[in-house]
Formats: C-alpha cells, structure tokens, sequence
C-alpha cells in the first residue's frame, strides 16, 4: 500500500429548522445535529461540541487500537471525554480544555505493551494533534443553492 500524502474529506450540512441541521458524509445514512437547551437548541440530537469529542476520542482510540494490535495486545478500551467550554477574554464561548481518561483492561503481562502504546500513540490521530496545534479554518460565503 502506498503512503497517503494528502486526503480530503466532505460533508454537506443543512440547516433543518431551529438550531438543528442534518449531515451527510459519503454515502453514509446522514445524521442530525443540535444544540442543548441551554444553548437554545431543542436537544434532539448531539451537538457540535459532542461531534468534536466524538471526533477526537474516536481518533484516539483507533490509533491505540492500532499500537495495541500490533504489539499483540487483546484488551477492551474505553474512553471517556469531557470538553470545557467557557468564555474568552471577549465573553465568547470556546472550548477551553478537553480531557481524556482511557482504560485498558489489560491483563498484567500485558501492561508494559500498553505503557508503551501510552507513550506514543496521541502522535499518530490525526485529529486531536491537529486540534492541540490549532486548525487554520478558512470560511467563504456563497450565495444561491
């Protein structure tokens, strides 16, 4: 297999009504999207900042997974996520912090292969370096369909 140099992803969003949006990747069935009531949404689906904890942790765990299966390591893995959202200097929302616990149940023998995946697996996810380094985001408005 041959070394991937660049990949693009898409989506189409659109907006449904109220805070909420539906979501289509590929050709994947598409997905909603909506605010909590706090936040003035109708809580009918996972938010935006669900969506970005999901993206991170389930990047996070693939590339565990990876290490894992290559050093030959059966052990279940869970995750557990939490971003903070408070407001900048300006009184805006941003997401401030986001903490990652993982376990592995990993059989005695086995944890020094786990420490070892510890150590280096956060390098090779693509979306939360990309998120600790900060993401240039570039955005154009169009008008018509």
């Amino acid at each position: 297999m041959a070394q991937i140099q660049t990949l693009t992803f898409t989506q189409t969003l659109t907006h449904t009504g109220g805070f909420r949006a539906e979501a289509r990747v590929r050709d994947l069935p598409p997905y909603g999207l909506d605010e909590p009531r706090d936040l003035g949404g109708e809580d009918s689906a996972p938010c935006p900042m669900d969506y970005l904890l999901t993206a991170v942790g389930g990047c996070l765990l693939s590339s565990l997974a990876m290490c894992l299966q290559k050093k030959r390591v059966e052990a279940p893995v869970s995750m557990d996520l939490e971003g903070e959202v408070a407001r900048n200097d300006e009184g805006l929302l941003r997401v401030k912090r986001i903490r990652v616990r993982i376990r592995v149940d990993a059989r005695e023998e086995d944890r020094r292969k786990v420490e070892g995946c510890y150590q280096i697996f956060k390098k090779y996810c693509i979306v939360s370096a990309s998120v600790a380094q900060g993401i240039p985001l570039e955005t154009e408005l169009a008008f018509g369909g």
